[in-house]
């Protein structure tokens, strides 16, 4: 499943390194289903359907796009359908309600950037990430089910120093490799195997030092992220950060940043616990 990914993944390299952001979630593109805005996307992985009534598939794919969603809503997860035909709300909404999609539909809404080089038909699927990084665009519904599933799993896990980085003469290196943990003498200790004389360890050095700066922009992505999203996630993210890269340009930014994070998230925390006793409340009256 990983290979397969992988190879995914190739159609979508050029917008790895930048977060996509969400434009036209507006009342003019909208045209059914529950109402959605780029903020409410925030920190989920996001499942984009191309679609046109003119393509047969479009409707054929409808049912695997539905049992998608209903296996992953209670996640942090949301499906958009993107209708890139001729506009006809009312053909749309009732092919919709024919073949039971339930999730909300616009019209011609874009990402920027724009993560689907070679597409300009329906049917396709884009799969964002909840960092907003393209992880797949492609016209496979398994695939992009297949990117959802790994994207989701992804959520709360500690990002790897390591990535995918395959180990064969720097094993040792692995166990220093951890986030929270001061990592600017391995890094030294990697700028100088690069030059060593077998090509494989240099080979080595050389991909854990990207990994480790992919791994550094994918912190600072959740920092930012959960800043809007989770504060106190992104607090801990911030401490995490600053051990292990406690010499960073960054590091004098993120203290500034902690008392207003603090601050945000005990107001989370309280309109969360006003919101339960609603809820028990609602519970009660009936």
């Amino acid at each position: 499943m990983k290979k397969t990914i992988v190879a995914a993944c190739a159609l979508v390299s050029l917008f790895a390194s930048g977060a996509a952001s969400w434009k036209n979630l507006d009342d003019k593109a909208y045209v059914c289903g529950d109402k959605l805005t780029a903020d409410a996307l925030l920190g989920k992985v996001v499942l984009v359907y191309y679609w046109d009534l003119s393509e047969e598939k479009s409707i054929k794919y409808i049912p695997e796009v539905e049992k998608v969603w209903s296996s992953f809503k209670t996640k942090k997860f949301a499906v958009v359908g993107n209708y890139i035909g001729s506009r006809d709300d009312a053909k749309i909404k009732a092919a919709a309600e024919k073949n039971k999609l339930s999730v909300p539909i616009y019209c011609n809404f874009t990402l920027d950037p724009d993560p689907k080089p070679g597409f300009s038909k329906a049917p396709y699927f884009v799969v964002v990430n909840h960092r907003g990084t393209a992880m797949y665009t492609g016209s496979g519904a398994k695939e992009a089910t297949e990117a959802v599933v790994n994207a989701i799993s992804s959520i709360g896990m500690p990002v790897s120093l390591c990535g995918d980085v395959e180990l064969k003469k720097l094993k040792s290196v692995a166990t220093q490799l951890k986030l929270g943990k001061n990592v600017s003498n391995v890094v030294k200790a990697l700028e100088k195997k690069k030059g060593d004389k077998d090509p494989n360890v240099a080979s080595e050095a050389q991909e854990l030092l990207t990994a480790i700066d992919r791994a550094k922009d994918d912190v600072k992505s959740d920092i930012d992220i959960y800043k809007q999203v989770d504060p106190a996630e992104s607090m801990k993210m911030i401490q995490l950060y600053m051990k292990t890269w406690p010499k960073d340009d960054a590091v004098a930014g993120y203290k500034e940043m902690i008392p207003e994070l603090k601050k945000a998230a005990s107001e989370k925390a309280k309109a969360d616990k006003s919101k339960v006793k609603d809820k028990d409340k609602e519970k009660e009256a009936k």
